[in-house]
């Protein structure tokens, strides 16, 4: 088999490879999104860091952020972010904390663009423990940010799916325009 023939198969080979590889897309542009929906409209109240995790899984996913309620398909609104620590453990030799639990506690509402209640408000928890650096302060205050970060990335994308289970309700026809009588 001559070289060119070889290289024409290892091609055909690598294309059709490729081609079964459909549920893989550059961020920000899923042509074949499960949502039926498009444009969300999104309010944070009191809930920063789930906001923008939801704001990045929402390009992520290629969905658009809109301004104004009236132009979205679905309206998300997320309320009361909470972060709690809570001690897991204490070392029995020097009486010093071991371990720790952060955990988030936020609520969101989702309704469809004319404002009917397609999701009632639901919480959304969750927790990740890790080991207390006794020694480091700063290492403790940077991990505890990175924590409650990774944290509200997990509530955005716990969202994001809950979503696609959303079914919204037909828009109703705009009025043909009638033609002036004259």
């Amino acid at each position: 088999m001559s070289q060119r023939v070889r290289l024409g198969l290892l091609m055909l080979l690598l294309a059709l490879a490729l081609n079964g590889c459909g549920g893989w897309y550059l961020r920000g542009s899923n042509p074949a999104s499960t949502h039926n929906f498009r444009k969300v409209y999104l309010k944070g109240d009191n809930a920063e860091q789930v906001t923008q995790a939801v704001v990045r899984e929402l390009y992520n996913r290629g969905l658009k952020q809109v301004r104004g309620r009236s132009d979205a398909d679905l309206i998300i609104e997320i309320e009361d972010e909470r972060y709690e620590r809570r001690i897991l453990s204490v070392d029995p030799g020097t009486g010093k904390v071991r371990e720790i639990e952060l955990g988030l506690l936020a609520h969101f509402t989702v309704r469809s663009g004319d404002g009917k209640l397609l999701v009632p408000r639901e919480p959304l928890t969750f927790q990740l423990d890790y080991v207390f650096d006794e020694g480091s302060l700063l290492g403790t205050v940077e991990q505890d940010n990175t924590v409650q970060q990774d944290l509200a990335e997990t509530a955005a994308t716990s969202l994001i799916f809950r979503l696609e289970s959303v079914e919204l309700p037909p828009r109703p026809a705009k009025a043909p325009r009638s033609e002036p009588k004259g």
